[in-house]
């Protein structure tokens, strides 16, 4: 299964702005549908479509996130907000890029950097019978340890790029995690979370969100069937910088309340921003209302800094 890596070792964080990894070598018919990035860690789905059945998902964890137990039995990596992978081994596979790799059910883990690890899960078992074509599930691996042997690490990608910017904020509040889209020849932001570094996180949709700061979980142009829904007695509709937009205020216990903007059609784009917390130290439709520059349709007008 290959010696351990020399040479750099890997990052200890990533920049959530700045994809490190992409995919080099795919099957015929896949491409990249998406992709989510945060300080422990950043993935890729590959496929033959957005929400398709059957994909291949990868996973490159941050330095220090992962460990392997002594002979090589369980790989455990988690971030702040999720438990992550927790791998069985169940045998050595071969060798990615001389570095030692193992194959865990339908995981291929390997190690990519000194002390950085990554997974990839492929189709197998979704679309590939385990018992009545065990030649199909060969092909499957065969695939996998080619797609490992060609990700690149740290290499330059298409900008990751946002439709909306945040400006006047908080010095201390910057962007944590994101969850992007390949749109034309750039890497649209559809969902990010905002972050002070407090590891008081949770998770939702692929983000990790700070409790009491925003969260966008969807920005991008509107669809024409746009539209926001709205909860007895916890909605109401206003006029904010003149688009239409829902509040909607809901409450859990004492402890936990929810706070969601959604602005259906603003400037082409559809919005809907969340807030967990009791006592959040701005509220949604002053951020809208003061914070919030949107910037439209056109991917020319576009930006890399989410926070101006």
């Amino acid at each position: 299964s290959g010696p351990p890596p020399a040479g750099p070792a890997a990052p200890r964080q990533f920049n959530p702005l700045i994809p490190y990894l992409s995919f080099g070598w795919l099957p015929a018919g896949n491409s990249l549908v998406a992709g989510d990035t945060n300080p422990e860690a950043m993935s890729l789905t590959a496929g033959r479509k957005l929400l398709a059945p059957s994909t291949w998902d990868l996973t490159v964890y941050a330095g220090g996130q992962c460990d392997l137990t002594g002979p090589a039995r369980n790989l455990k990596c988690s971030t702040p907000a999720l438990d992550g992978l927790t791998a069985r081994i169940t045998g050595p596979a071969p060798a990615v890029r001389g570095h030692r790799a193992f194959w865990a059910g339908p995981d291929l883990v390997w190690q990519y950097a000194r002390g950085g690890w990554a997974s990839l899960t492929f189709p197998y078992p979704n679309d590939i019978p385990k018992l009545t074509n065990p030649a199909r599930l060969q092909a499957a691996k065969h695939d996998a340890v080619k797609i490992a042997s060609h990700v690149r690490y740290g290499a330059a990608t298409p900008p990751l790029v946002f439709a909306a910017q945040l400006t006047g904020l908080p010095s201390q509040w910057r962007v944590g995690s994101v969850f992007y889209l390949p749109d034309a020849r750039v890497l649209r932001a559809s969902r990010f979370a905002l972050t002070t570094g407090t590891p008081d996180l949770g998770a939702d949709g692929g983000l990790q969100y700070q409790t009491n700061l925003p969260y966008f979980s969807s920005t991008g142009p509107a669809p024409p069937k746009s539209s926001c829904f709205r909860y007895p007695n916890q909605s109401t509709v206003e006029t904010i910088n003149g688009h239409r937009v829902v509040l909607t205020h809901r409450f859990a216990g004492t402890t936990l309340s929810r706070h969601d903007l959604c602005a259906a059609h603003a400037d082409g784009l559809a919005l809907f921003i969340s807030q967990f917390g009791a006592h959040p130290p701005i509220s949604l439709a002053s951020l809208f209302r003061d914070h919030l520059r949107l910037l439209g349709t056109n991917p020319a007008n576009w930006t890399s800094r989410p926070i101006g």
